[in-house]
């Protein structure tokens, strides 16, 4: 008697836990440090002697909680790095990557939950001779 009433009120406490009106709260997916969040490739065509590519690559950082991402650049044997900070995110923000204007050239930017505009936010553009990173806007969230 004692087992089958200890067996019920266990039951019956898993069914009132499960049934509760209360939706589980969804935790940030925060990207792991090392992870490659987002990367483009293109042949480069200005060089025909070579058979370049011309690689942009964001990846997570160790300090990826503040919004904080690894650029790395390849131009054939190139390669240049910098850091970004994403705006007032906490995170929360993930950067997407587009082909720029110019020649091997990329935006990063993102986008907000629930919207699909591309939010210009980063450059890199790489020649021949030299890779330049700059920010492109700011950004403030209430």
């Amino acid at each position: 008697m004692k087992i089958r009433t200890t067996f019920s009120i266990t039951v019956l406490t898993l069914l009132t836990i499960g049934c509760s009106n209360e939706t589980p709260v969804e935790t940030e997916k925060i990207p792991v440090p090392g992870t490659i969040i987002a990367e483009m490739s293109e042949p480069v065509t200005d060089d025909t002697l070579n058979s370049f590519v011309y690689t942009i690559r964001v990846i997570a950082d160790s300090n990826v909680k503040s919004g904080v991402y690894d650029i790395e650049a390849e131009y054939g044997p190139n390669f240049a790095t910098s850091k970004l900070t994403m705006p007032g995110s906490k995170g929360s923000l993930i950067p997407v990557i587009r082909k720029g204007p110019e020649p091997y050239s990329h935006i990063i930017g993102f986008r907000l939950p629930d919207d699909t505009t591309f939010n210009e936010y980063y450059l890199v553009v790489s020649s021949k001779s030299s890779t330049k990173m700059r920010y492109l806007k700011s950004y403030t969230f209430e």
